[in-house]
């Protein structure tokens, strides 16, 4: 198997690793795990850490022309980790419906907010 790594010095690193098989009988031939990797990304979690890490701030377009990749395999990484800390996100107090931008609790300081806002636009 191939996984990109993190450049080395502007140049494109690549890790080649033949990975074994795994005869499990309830599940048939699987290919092991490997700890530097998520199963079928194509890159090393450097890797995506890194692209994590410079996706906040600037484009997903920008960020694969820096690292060399095409912006819809970043966008897999991206969906991935969002979707996985929405899926653990304790959402049971969360208030949904049209809250003006104007509200005060929207310009409080982090440590005085008690709500999550995912997405906020003024009507």
């Amino acid at each position: 198997m191939i996984w990109r790594h993190l450049n080395f010095f502007r140049h494109q690193a690549w890790l080649h690793a033949r990975v074994p098989s795994v005869h499990r009988p309830n599940c048939g031939i699987r290919k092991m795990t490997v700890p530097r990797a998520r199963a079928g990304s194509g890159f090393t979690l450097l890797f995506e850490a890194l692209v994590m890490a410079m996706i906040p701030a600037m484009p997903v377009n920008a960020t694969a022309k820096q690292v060399g990749e095409h912006d819809t395999r970043l966008w897999r990484v991206v969906h991935y980790y969002v979707d996985h800390a929405l899926a653990n996100t304790d959402t049971k107090d969360l208030t949904l419906g049209p809250f003006p931008l104007t509200e005060p609790r929207f310009h409080a300081g982090p440590d005085q907010m008690r709500t999550l806002a995912l997405f906020g636009t003024d009507l």
